[in-house]
């Protein structure tokens, strides 16, 4: 384990919180949480303060407390001791010189010469795992800021890290007295997948910059929800990625949001027909009229947003008002669809016809209420959107 892992599980065994222990030896909150995550390393000193304050060793913090079985683990505060030992020691033989004479001097001086050396192998382990230390998290460092050097090389190239993005509706659109808004999520496929990556959503409108954090999927792309889109507003939107630390910036477009992005644009009779949408009456008896339309086959083009799939198109025929059930009602097929120049909306061509043997002398009315076409777009996700179109006399 690293020296950063050591120090975060004794704090974590001591119940310390990172703020805790920083006050103990005197640093910063900022300093401790470098030490931890490995991008810095203490100097012997707040190594000595790490370790009283958590009551362990410091080879127990440098990963060398068995090493070495045939040494004793021998920690910075244990060597403090032992040298304040020695000192004494050393104190009591001048006390002691002028009465137990050369003998005792030279056996105290054996053992004193034996502990020595025993404190400069420790301290040589000690400098030699510090130094170790040290030349790992410089490897580390170069290899980041090689990966760095990678990724900027890649921006110069003109490179993306995003394959895909899009927004989708996760709500109709609401409208109040002064403005019109709605729920949307945000979905990005990054190009390559890896582990350990998070992710973050800049969403700009104005001087105001939102931030939102993503989710993953196991397909390999990222969400973020709660986002709210108001119509007539521009949204500039971008993703933070971070792995190892490291956090980069990636910009993925403008939203331009306005009505036509909210709903979408029915057209009667696609490009090039020639159909003729109308009707004539025909009075059979003093009070009961009978309706025909002049054109059975109906066609209606559908212009939908990019995040919109028509699913479903009907079309109810309504001679008197909206009361009660429709007249007829027209399944239509979809005929095909297609994108035109730069815009990214899609149209569909959609068609059906009315005709019905029961009603080939035409449908009762009233031969008052104007009649008219209702049209219902359902799509995928089973939302409704319905347009009126009248139908005028022939």
């Amino acid at each position: 384990m690293t020296l950063g892992q050591n120090i975060q599980n004794a704090r974590r065994a001591q119940g310390l919180s990172q703020e805790a222990l920083a006050e103990k030896i005197g640093v910063s909150r900022q300093a401790l949480g470098k030490w931890e995550k490995d991008t810095a390393l203490p100097g012997l000193d707040n190594l000595q303060a790490l370790a009283a304050a958590l009551g362990i060793g410091v080879d127990a913090l440098l990963g060398t407390e068995n090493a070495d079985p045939a040494v004793p683990a021998v920690t910075l505060d244990a060597l403090r001791d032992l040298l304040a030992a020695r000192d004494a020691e050393e104190k009591r033989r001048r006390r002691l010189w002028g009465c137990a004479g050369g003998a005792a001097f030279i056996v105290l001086a054996g053992l004193l010469a034996g502990v020595a050396l025993q404190y400069e192998r420790q301290i040589s382990a000690l400098n030699q795992n510090y130094a170790a230390i040290q030349s790992s998290y410089a490897a580390q460092q170069a290899e980041l800021s090689a990966q760095i050097s990678e990724l900027q090389d890649a921006v110069r190239m003109g490179e993306a890290t995003v394959l895909d993005w899009r927004w989708l509706p996760v709500d109709k659109l609401h409208r109040d007295a002064d403005k019109s808004w709605m729920p949307v999520q945000v979905q990005v496929t990054p190009r390559t997948t890896r582990g350990g990556v998070t992710a973050r959503l800049a969403v700009r409108c104005g001087d105001d910059t939102q931030l939102y954090e993503m989710t993953a999927a196991p397909d390999g792309s990222f969400a973020a929800d709660g986002i709210v889109f108001t119509v007539g507003s521009t949204y500039e939107l971008s993703v933070q990625w971070t792995a190892d630390g490291v956090t980069t910036n990636e910009t993925l477009g403008t939203v331009d949001f306005n009505d036509e992005m909210t709903e979408p644009q029915i057209i009667w009779g696609a490009a090039g027909s020639s159909l003729d949408f109308g009707y004539f009456v025909q009075r059979v008896g003093n009070k009961q009229y009978r309706l025909t339309l002049t054109c059975y086959p109906v066609e209606v083009q559908v212009d939908a947003p990019p995040w919109m799939q028509p699913a479903q198109v009907e079309i109810d025929l309504r001679l008197n008002g909206d009361a009660g059930e429709p007249t007829a009602t027209a399944v239509l097929d979809c005929e095909g669809e297609s994108s035109y120049g730069n815009s990214s909306r899609i149209e569909s061509v959609w068609n059906g016809t009315f005709y019905s043997e029961d009603a080939a002398n035409g449908w009762e009315y009233d031969g008052e209420t104007m009649p008219k076409y209702v049209v219902r777009v359902t799509d995928t996700n089973g939302d409704v959107w319905t347009e009126e179109m009248p139908l005028s006399k022939r």
